[in-house]
Parts: C-alpha cells; sequence; structure tokens
C-alpha cells in the first residue's frame, strides 16, 4: 500500500455523475477525489424510480422494500470496502448534503405526500436512508469508517 494514498473515498454517485441527480435540482458543484483511490456508489433512488422521478423525502422512503433494496445494493460494494479495509485502508465516505439516501450529516424530510404544485420540506440533522444501511453493514462487519457530506466550497 502505497503511504500516500492510503484511503478509500466511497462516494454517492451523484458527486461524479451529476446527471443522475433529480432533474431541476441544483447540482452538487464539482467534486474531485484528488488522488485518493475511489468507489463510487449506485445511486438508489435513480436505480428504484428511475429518471423521471419526483422530489422526495426522507420520511417517505422509509419502508421496509426500499431499505431492502438499499441492503441488497450496497451489499457486494460492501465486500469490496471490508477486503480494502482488512489490507489497511482508511474508509471515509463522502455524502451528498441534504440527500434523502445519501445524506451523511444533513437529510430532507417533511414532505408532503401525493401531487402537489408545491413541494415543501425541511432539512434536519441525520443520515438518508441509503447511508443508513450502509452505516449498519459496516457496524455488523466491524468496519470503521468515516461519513461526511460534501458541500460545494
Amino acid at each position: 500500500m502505497d503511504a500516500e494514498n492510503d484511503k478509500i473515498m466511497v462516494v454517492s454517485h451523484c458527486l461524479l455523475n451529476p446527471e443522475s441527480r433529480l432533474t431541476g435540482i441544483k447540482k452538487p458543484g464539482t467534486f474531485s477525489p484528488g488522488k485518493n483511490n475511489v468507489i463510487q456508489l449506485p445511486c438508489p433512488e435513480l436505480i428504484y424510480f428511475g429518471s423521471s422521478r419526483r422530489e422526495i423525502t426522507r420520511d417517505q422512503l422509509i419502508h421496509s422494500a426500499y431499505r431492502k433494496f438499499c441492503r441488497q445494493l450496497f451489499d457486494p460494494i460492501a465486500d469490496m470496502i471490508e477486503e480494502f479495509y482488512r489490507r489497511g485502508f482508511s474508509i471515509e465516505f463522502v455524502g451528498v448534503g441534504k440527500s434523502p439516501s445519501c445524506a451523511a450529516d444533513l437529510t430532507t424530510v417533511a414532505g408532503p405526500v401525493g401531487r402537489v404544485s408545491n413541494f415543501t420540506h425541511e432539512h434536519v440533522a441525520g443520515r438518508g436512508v441509503f447511508f443508513e444501511e450502509i452505516e449498519m453493514e459496516l457496524v455488523r462487519r466491524g468496519i470503521c469508517y468515516s461519513m461526511q457530506d460534501y458541500y460545494k466550497p
């Protein structure tokens, strides 16, 4: 292992591919992992709901089917992360602030259900659903990690 490159950054999908974000939502800004090793997470919302999905909040994603989907999506990536961790790499997750799925620090809640012309929501401290499921799996495997949201400087 290269001492200068002993970190694995596990990055939310849209930070490296902004086109996967919900149409009309502000892009997260230019993200650069620098010289770090990178694992790009899949976008659970794009895969589960498709590209024509509507805006949604964390509390609307808290149901067993979506959680199960997130666990299954992350499982093979968790195997890879575990391998790197056992080899001595530090593991750092980079999430997307205000995301209902991929937030590490600040997520979105309290959106109205059903079709509405004016979507409102609140931002609260906490993880998105996908990152919650990731965290539970990492803890189960005994993997030490850090998580933080990326904010455009």
